[in-house]
């Protein structure tokens, strides 16, 4: 199951511009100052949240891949810790694919490999062999024995071509072995999953290159030994193909999502890619996908879309939140949303009435510093001389304690000595329930007091991003 990225984009102008033009201004002023008062973030990205992944059985154990590195909890959202981007192995503008393996292993797929964590996220070590410097650009669990997984890793052989192929680990990721042959040298990959009830089964999407660029599923039912081309109709250079999930009981059921701009659109092959039926055509990005764990229901979200729902026999949607998702996970514990932190009124939200409420689970302030480590992890040598930065940028609280951007106990930050317990819920605060379609929670929360001027400039944008999703809306 996969988190649909790409950038966001941009509010689009409607009625009433020169009221918008007044607040542009103050948002642009206010992030000049706050430009001048704190470092700016690693890459420069506004802070989000983007991918959320569960421990397969443990739920009190939550990976989130956000703009500013990865958000990790181990008692089920009450306090979260920071991994900075370089102790796993990437930076800039990337965007890896994470997931948990059965004993907890953290993978994570970069431009250098395959980067793994056995201690909770850290230490973290690239996969050697084969797989260093190889661009893992897609991996999947196996849901049903989470001890293995299977990733698509490839590299540019000029002209557009490139070596493309499957691998699988059956041991938690201390081994990667190479999967049956090559994918054809003119095919793009994007994602790749296996089918949970038939392992010989896996799916890969992405696109020839020219001169037809055409959209495309990769399908092997021999684990990899040979690949059939299935084209998707209305897929092109235009609108890629990126896998949604399989079915958890029938191999030969696909969704695909096809990302083009402005708008996406959600497909499903009943018939392992023989065929596709286009089942929802979005306003704007698609960005949240998830499958129930029994494969009942489906869920897709996006910032201009809200939350629709649809009985996976039927698939016909119904809009059941407001909550512009980013992200989208389903697990057997809960529903869990990325949203925006000054429209939805958190970073991460969690479900457990299939998407109609939803209670914070993370606001954007609420880290609690880098990671708790021992002093030798490369976690705690690399992650605390850059948590400054961070913290200036997310305005964190740290768990209760006074920022250290405040002047507060930087002792806080670098998780040393114990951790002040959580400050009671502010409004719009964990435990209060939104998202409902229409509900008074889609206004933006107020800036919160006393914290630093990068919190105020984030606010005031936030705000404007908000009144100008109210205008688009009215226009309609």
């Amino acid at each position: 199951m996969h988190t649909f990225a790409k950038e966001t984009p941009r509010p689009r102008q409607g009625p009433s511009a020169p009221r918008r033009g007044r607040l542009s201004l103050s948002v642009a002023a206010l992030l000049s100052i706050a430009a001048l008062a704190a470092p700016a973030s690693a890459n420069g990205r506004f802070p989000a949240a983007g991918l959320i992944a569960s421990h397969p059985s443990d739920p009190s154990r939550l990976m989130v891949r956000a703009t500013y590195g990865l958000l990790s909890t181990h008692d089920g959202g009450e306090a979260w810790r920071w991994i900075c981007e370089p102790v796993v192995g990437f930076g800039g503008n990337e965007d890896p694919m994470l997931a948990f393996l059965a004993d907890g292993t953290i993978v994570a797929g970069v431009f250098d490999g395959l980067s793994a964590s056995k201690n909770g996220g850290c230490d973290w070590s690239f996969a050697p062999g084969e797989l260093m410097n190889r661009y893992v650009i897609d991996l999947s669990a196996d849901r049903e024995d989470p001890s293995r997984a299977v990733l698509v890793v490839s590299t540019g052989l000029g002209a557009g071509r490139f070596l493309t192929q499957l691998w699988e680990t059956s041991d938690n990721a201390d081994s990667w072995t190479k999967a049956g042959g090559d994918l054809p040298e003119d095919f793009l990959a994007h994602t790749v999953d296996a089918a949970p009830s038939n392992r010989d089964r896996v799916y890969v999407s992405g696109r020839f290159g020219a001169p037809d660029y055409a959209g495309a599923l990769q399908r092997t039912d021999d684990r990899g030994a040979t690949w059939e081309r299935l084209d998707i109709p209305g897929s092109d250079d235009s609108r890629l193909p990126y896998i949604g999930a399989i079915d958890p009981a029938d191999p030969d059921t696909v969704y695909v999502r096809l990302d083009g701009d402005p708008t996406d659109a959600l497909l499903v092959s009943r018939d392992g890619g023989e065929s596709f039926t286009t089942v929802f055509e979005s306003k704007g990005d698609l960005l949240g996908f998830a499958l129930s764990p029994d494969g009942a229901s489906v869920m897709v979200g996006g910032p201009q879309d809200g939350i629709w729902r649809a009985p996976a026999s039927s698939l016909e949607f119904e809009k059941i939140s407001d909550v512009g998702a980013r992200c989208l996970t389903w697990t057997d514990a809960a529903l869990f949303a990325c949203g925006d932190e000054f429209v939805d009124g958190f970073t991460v939200g969690r479900s457990t009435d299939e998407g109609e409420s939803f209670e914070a689970l993370l606001h954007l302030d609420g880290l609690c510093g880098p990671i708790e480590c021992a002093p030798e992890s490369g976690a705690a040598s690399t992650c605390a001389d850059l948590w400054g930065a961070t913290e200036l940028t997310i305005g964190s609280r740290q768990c209760g304690g006074t920022s250290t951007a405040s002047g507060g106990d930087a002792g806080a930050a670098t998780g040393s000595g114990g951790s002040a317990p959580p400050p009671a819920p502010e409004p719009g605060g964990c435990g209060c329930k939104i998202g409902a379609p229409g509900a008074a929670s889609t206004g933006a929360a107020a800036p919160p007091g006393g914290r630093s001027v990068i919190w105020l400039a984030l606010w005031a944008a936030g705000a404007l991003a908000l009144a100008r999703r109210r205008a688009h809306a009215s226009a309609r």
